[in-house]
């Protein structure tokens, strides 16, 4: 969600979490550490966050965690966002009737419906979601297509928007959600500083497979894929021609490409490639060093491979990455001073 930088607001919002048992901690957490840490960066209240439970009881979250419930769906005052988590717990609530609706008849009373991971899920079930983009976490995509056929699943994003409606893709993409709630409402100098604060990414972009690939690689059942994706990120500046590779893993290329496309769904070269880009999207966010420095350390030697790479796989050129997600805003010391 790109917003203008002074599109700020005095405004403050009534948030509220949605709690049951078996909720997945940092689905609550994430995101309401983002709006904590706001209020921490503005040097004032802007989001007031509470929490809610059906009958008002606290909740245990996953990691067995009590959390504490300030009211219950009777009980409800007026809020603007409301935050429905994922977890464990999503699987026994698909069917409950009276959470269903609560979240229809709050529906039209708020302003933003924020779904975390497999919340989506309880949102869907609610029909809330009924031709509607939306996303959850890539291990439900089944369950989402075969149960919730006529919503709009885009699986390969982080988060989406479709009006009010808001879903994130996994546990911590609900940390870049919530940066994109905060972006809206108070601009990108202040959502950078939030950031900043919680030594988070500001709005990762890309698609889950740009995420779960790298960590299906950690986990992979080949010892021999592990170790050479270790050594890739070991050493992202070696020449990791597909020869290079197959050395490595003590495998023939023959063999090693079937296994990447087996793995990963991609050619061993392919697999590299992004692996570099990654690299080189870092840079550009978070650092000053130089197109051509960033090529090298990225591993695509000279920046006009570099270049041709980005246009092929984001659209875009360095340059104009480093001038969208690049971190060009004053240090969070300076910057509270001045908001």
């Amino acid at each position: 969600m790109t917003t203008d930088i002074h599109n700020q607001t005095n405004h403050l919002h009534q948030v509220l979490i949605l709690g049951f048992d078996d909720v997945l901690l940092m689905d609550v957490a994430g995101p309401a550490q983002v709006f904590g840490s706001t209020n921490k960066v503005l040097g004032r209240k802007a989001y007031e966050i509470t929490t809610i439970s059906e009958d008002g009881s606290d909740f245990v979250t996953d990691t067995g965690l009590t959390l504490h419930s300030d009211r219950s769906f009777d009980a409800m005052n007026v809020v603007q966002d409301v935050i429905i988590p994922g977890g464990p717990g999503v699987d026994q609530r698909l069917e409950d009737t009276s959470l269903q609706r609560f979240l229809v008849n709050l529906e039209p009373q708020i302003d933003r419906l924020v779904s975390i991971c497999s919340g989506s899920l309880l949102t869907a079930s609610a029909g809330l979601l009924e031709g509607r983009k939306a996303t959850t976490h890539w291990e439900r995509t089944e369950l989402a297509a075969n149960r919730f056929p006529n919503v709009d699943w885009h699986m390969d994003e982080i988060f989406t928007q479709d009006g009010k409606f808001h879903c994130s893709a996994g546990v911590t993409t609900g940390i870049d959600l919530a940066l994109s709630l905060v972006e809206a409402d108070h601009g990108r100098r202040v959502a950078l500083a939030v950031a900043r604060e919680m030594v988070v990414f500001m709005q990762r972009q890309g698609g889950q497979s740009q995420y779960s690939a790298p960590l299906r690689a950690q986990s992979t059942t080949s010892k021999r894929l592990t170790d050479l994706y270790s050594r890739i990120e070991a050493d992202p500046t070696a020449s990791w021609s597909v020869k290079d590779m197959a050395k490595v893993a003590g495998t023939t290329e023959r063999t090693l490409h079937r296994d990447f496309k087996r793995e990963f769904s991609q050619s061993p070269s392919d697999f590299v490639e992004e692996r570099r880009l990654a690299i080189a999207r870092t840079y550009l966010e978070h650092s000053r060093k130089p197109i051509k420095e960033i090529a090298t350390l990225s591993g695509f030697v000279t920046d006009q491979k570099m270049r041709r790479n980005f246009m092929k796989r984001l659209g875009v050129l360095p340059t104009q990455y480093r001038s969208r997600f690049g971190e060009h805003s004053l240090p969070i010391t300076q910057l509270s001073r001045q908001l």
